[in-house]
């Protein structure tokens, strides 16, 4: 797997980090998000955003995102659980952040010499910071995320290779019913349960947090994939 680190041009003739595309991570967590304050000598530096960088090759946003937020705010895939992704491509080079709820309490903290600071903050008070310009523009679409996505599956899909590329790269939101809430995402990640399980029926009545999507067989799996990946 090559490194994306390097500049690249998009088709719009800007300049962009990572030669790949890159990912970032937008942790939320009861009304507030983890925000990165980036050290001045990083592009757009002085500015918030939320940590992340370059994608190496073949990397999957997802996994792009989590590493760079291990390695700028000490955060890991233990402490979260991915809900979706928002692309913003530019034409040959892209940047998809992928919004997560925390599943345990979490410190962020600065771990290299990319960031001033990384703290939580309350969402409210995020359109009143000095924000790096791409954040700043699709903030709107991150600030509210989509209850979590929950597939309910036959046992005998639980080993499809389908299933298992729609958990890394997510449902593209057109593929989607339109009953399923989006908020401003692009793709879902869907979260496997057995469709005769305690959690599938907790969502089904509203005991448990979340929106259900029953799929019946294979075929129905397949018209879930039928959108290319994200990046």
């Amino acid at each position: 797997m090559r490194s994306g680190d390097g500049w690249v041009w998009c088709a719009a003739g800007h300049r962009h980090w990572g030669r790949f595309g890159a990912a970032g991570l937008l942790l939320h967590d009861a009304g507030r998000v983890v925000l990165q304050h980036r050290a001045p000598w990083t592009h757009e530096g002085d500015r918030w955003g939320v940590p992340g960088g370059a994608r190496h090759e073949l990397e999957d946003p997802v996994t792009a995102a989590v590493r760079e937020a291990g390695e700028e705010a000490g955060l890991s895939l233990a402490d979260l659980d991915p809900i979706g992704l928002y692309l913003d491509d530019h034409g040959g080079w892209s940047y998809t952040t992928v919004v997560a709820r925390a599943v345990r309490p979490v410190l962020p903290v600065v771990t290299d010499r990319e960031s001033v600071t990384v703290r939580w903050q309350p969402a409210a008070e995020v359109p009143s910071l000095p924000l790096h310009s791409g954040f700043a523009a699709a903030w709107h679409q991150l600030a509210d995320p989509p209850p979590v996505l929950y597939l309910a599956i036959g046992r005998q899909l639980a080993d499809s290779p389908v299933l298992a590329a729609l958990v890394r790269d997510g449902i593209a939101v057109e593929q989607l019913p339109s009953s399923i809430a989006r908020a401003g995402l692009h793709r879902l990640i869907p979260h496997p349960v057995p469709a005769d399980s305690e959690r599938a029926l907790a969502v089904a009545e509203r005991r448990l947090a979340g929106q259900l999507l029953q799929v019946a067989d294979a075929v129905a799996l397949s018209r879930l994939a039928d959108r290319p990946a994200v990046g």
